[in-house]
Order: structure tokens, then sequence, then C-alpha cells
């Protein structure tokens, strides 16, 4: 009986282990297809400036984790590519906490179930081929979770260690992520309240040392400068109006990306709520702490949502759990997991198939589809226009200088710069950039890149005039980016 279980368990390690390369091999596949948008530009321009000296900087940005990770991958020819393989390997790590977890409560085919839904959805697929920090917030949630679950069964110093490392590295991968933090005290509650007092020191390190290095980087940088931004851009008195919206942006992102998995998730709530079970409790636990954003006064993005999705997993995988109990006729057992798998799976290969192809036409919900296609966050148009603009500075013979408009093209024109011709490309009227009116009259090539979506040529009463080489459009159709040469004569308003 023994080596049954033993050989049981093996098989399901090794199952999992398949399906996790499976997931990493198609999440990478094509990694570039989508241009990179701005907040990729920014996260690794951020990571980019570590190299550079400005080792306590990333604090500012909300997600000091994030930043030193794309660091560690930097630098190379081409970051973009390198941050989004780095997500796809958070992915990997969230797959491996999901199945850890359920194992560690007893329920191998739980957590294959969860590894499954998880793999297979749309929502997970897109955001996390994207160089931003969610992907690896929802690592850093699964693995918290996976680290209590363990100390709460032995308790040790050495486990108790880890998970105190666990709850410091939580919020510094995304400050937002701190309501995560009470899964180890859920956990300790279910398991047994006498485990509280021991939780006492875990919390009381990560709390202080979370205190110290925010409050000696706050010495030099404004460590909430995110938080505090769109603090200010949210009015408290439309709360109640906020959430309404976030709740119903969540209801129509679960249509355009969950299939069948969206139903099997609140199932699963169901199903938790009548058995009880303790790897139910902490998933919905997980989930609810992990859809907080729907409470915040600000608007929220999809990829928010990704450590609630790893948690939200573990909860469909109960309701399939459930299914499967009701008979114990293998052959229908079997056919309804092959509807699952078919139910989940058919949408993910038209996803993920036009995804390769041309992610432009992906069936995508509407705040996605402006910030990665169709409006100025989006890389489309910008990749064209550096492009263009890369084989200009090649037939070019002296040095020439590149600006842009704003600091948003910028962000997703760094990504495609290239490596030899970097330190040309400058944010226009910036006090670290050449000044233009100078480099222009100088003679030598001069070029600026301008997403009208946002702004314009304008030199008025200046003796420089901009000459239109090239625009390019997003796939909708919409205002272009274009390329100018500058040329040092009396300025004239280029055309719309």
């Amino acid at each position: 009986m023994r080596s049954f279980l033993q050989s049981s368990e093996l098989r399901s390690r090794g199952l999992c282990l398949s399906l996790i390369l499976a997931s990493f091999a198609i999440r990478l596949h094509a990694l570039l297809q989508l241009p990179g948008y701005v907040d990729e530009g920014n996260h690794l321009l951020w990571a980019s400036e570590i190299w550079q000296g400005h080792i306590v900087f990333p604090f500012s940005t909300a997600k000091a984790l994030e930043v030193y990770y794309l660091a560690a991958l930097l630098p190379f020819q081409n970051p973009l590519w390198v941050g989004r393989a780095g997500s796809v390997l958070a992915n990997a790590v969230t797959l491996s906490a999901i199945w850890a977890l359920a194992h560690h409560w007893g329920s191998n085919r739980a957590g294959l179930w969860a590894v499954v839904l998880y793999a297979l959805s749309p929502w997970t697929f897109f955001h996390e081929r994207l160089a931003v920090a969610d992907p690896l917030t929802g690592a850093s949630a699964s693995v918290l979770a996976w680290a209590a679950v363990v100390w709460s069964k032995r308790p040790s110093s050495r486990r108790a260690f880890g998970l105190t490392i666990c709850l410091i590295a939580l919020p510094l991968a995304k400050l937002s992520a701190v309501p995560l933090m009470l899964i180890p005290l859920l956990v300790a509650v279910w398991r047994g309240k006498s485990l509280l007092r021991r939780l006492i020191l875990p919390y009381l390190v990560a709390v202080v040392s979370l205190a110290i290095i925010l409050g000696l980087a706050s010495l030099r940088y404004e460590i909430f400068g995110e938080i505090n931004l769109r603090a200010k851009m949210s009015d408290p008195a439309n709360w109640p109006a906020s959430i309404l919206s976030n709740i119903n942006d969540l209801i129509d992102w679960a249509g355009v990306y969950l299939g069948i998995t969206g139903p099997l998730i609140l199932m699963g709530a169901v199903v938790v709520g009548v058995q009880r079970r303790r790897l139910g409790l902490v998933a919905l636990a997980g989930f609810l702490l992990g859809s907080a954003s729907l409470i915040a006064p600000a608007g929220s993005f999809p990829r928010y949502y990704l450590a609630a999705l790893a948690f939200g997993s573990l909860l469909a995988a109960e309701a399939v759990g459930g299914l499967l109990s009701l008979t114990k006729r293998p052959l229908i057992q079997w056919g309804v997991g092959a509807l699952v798998i078919m139910g989940a799976g058919l949408p993910f290969a038209f996803f993920a198939t036009q995804a390769y192809r041309d992610p432009a036409r992906l069936k995508l919900s509407d705040i996605d589809r402006i910030q990665h296609v169709a409006d100025w966050p989006s890389g489309y148009a910008i990749h064209e226009t550096v492009t263009y603009l890369a084989d200009q500075l090649a037939q070019d013979r002296g040095p020439a200088v590149v600006y842009v408009a704003n600091q948003a093209t910028l962000a997703v024109a760094w990504l495609y710069w290239p490596p030899t011709a970097r330190d040309a490309i400058y944010l226009l009227w910036d006090s670290k950039a050449p000044d233009v009116i100078t480099t222009v009259a100088g003679g030598g090539p001069v070029y600026l890149i301008v997403d009208t979506q946002r702004d314009k040529a304008d030199f008025r009463g200046l003796t420089i005039n901009p000459h239109e080489l090239a625009r390019f459009y997003r796939p909708p159709g919409g205002m272009p980016v274009i390329a100018y040469r500058l040329m040092a004569e009396p300025f004239e308003s280029p055309e719309p």
C-alpha cells in the first residue's frame, strides 16, 4: 500500500512538472509579437538605472522587488524579451506553489486541476507575458501561502525564517499586495489558535524590516509616489461609485477572459462554504484578499488580479472535485474531466494562437485594448517608427540625435532602440538632453518622434522646422506617430 501511494505521488509530481514545462513553453513562444507598452518600458528603464548606480530608487515605484528582479536579468541587447521571460518564469513559480499548497493539504488531484485551469486561462496567459510587477506578485503570494501551510504543519525556527522572508518580499513585489500578508494569520487560526503566538515574531520582524527599508529609502525618495499619485486622482466622496465601477469591470473582464473557469470559481466558493475544507478556505481567503483592488477608491486593471486568480484556480479545482465526487463511475468521471479540459482548453487554444499571429486582433477587455493596442500607452506605431529611424541612422554618416516629445513615448521607444545608438535618444526639452536649439543649429542630423495622440511638433518662435519623414498608425487607424527631421529653418506648422 505504501509503495502504491509513493508511486501515485511520483506520478502526480511528474505530471505537474510536465504541465509546468508546457505552460512555460506556451507562454514563452512568440513573446515579442505584442509590442511593448509604456509600463513595461518604465519598469525596464528603472531596472537599467540600477546598473547606473540608482540602487535605492526602485523603492519609489511601490514595486521594488520587480525592478530588482528585472535588473538581475539585465543588461542585454533585448531588454523587453528578457523582462517578459522573467514574468513567464514567475508563472512557473506560481504553478509550482499552487500544486505544493494543495499537496500539503493532502490533495494532489486538486493541485493538478488548479495548475491546468490556471495555465489554460487567457487572463493569466496574456498578462504573464508582460514585463510588469503583477506576475511576480502572484508568485510571491502563492509562495507565501505555501510557506504558511508548511510552517503550520511543523513549526520550526528555520521555517519561521522562511515565512518571514516571504512576508517581507510580498509588499516589496507590489505595495498594494499588503492585504495578502494576512494569509499566514488565517492559516494559523484554522490549524489551531495555539499557533497564533508563534506568528508574533515573524510578523514583528517583517513589519520592522519593511519600516526600516522604506524609512531609509524615504530619506532620498518619495517611496509612496505612485500610491500618492493614485490617491490624488481619486475622490473619496465617490468611493462607493468607484467600488461599483470596479465590480462591474471585474464582471466584464471575467466574461472576456475566464470562460468556464469563472463559474467553476463561484461553484468552488460554494463547495468550500459547505465542506469547510482547509485547502478551500485558504484558497477562498487568498482569492478575496487578492481582490482587494475592488474596494480601492481608484480604478483597477485586469493584471492586478493575477494573485487572486492563483487562488481562484484552487477554488475552481475544488468545484471540479465536487463534480467528480457526484458519481463513482470512472467512465462518467473521465467524461466530466474531459468536458472541463475542453471547455477551458479550446478557447485558450484560439486565444493563444491569435496572440502568436496577430495580438492586435485578440479579444481583449476594453482597458487592455486601450493600453496595449489602440491608445498612447501601446507600443504599436512607436515600434515601427523607431525601426524606421534606426534605418535612417544607419545611413547617416555623422552622429545623429533623436528626440521624443514625451516620457511615455521615450519609455516605449527605448525598448526598441539599437544598443549602439541608445545614448542618442532623449526627451525633448529635458534638462539632461542636448539643447535642441543648439543641436539643430549645428547642422547635424536631428530627428523627432511625436505621438500625435498626445503631442505635436510645435517650435513656434524658433528656427526649427520639422520635416515629416514617415507616419505610422496603430491598428484601429487612430492618430499617427510621426518621424520628423528637424532643420535649421523658420518654423512652419506641420500638417496634422
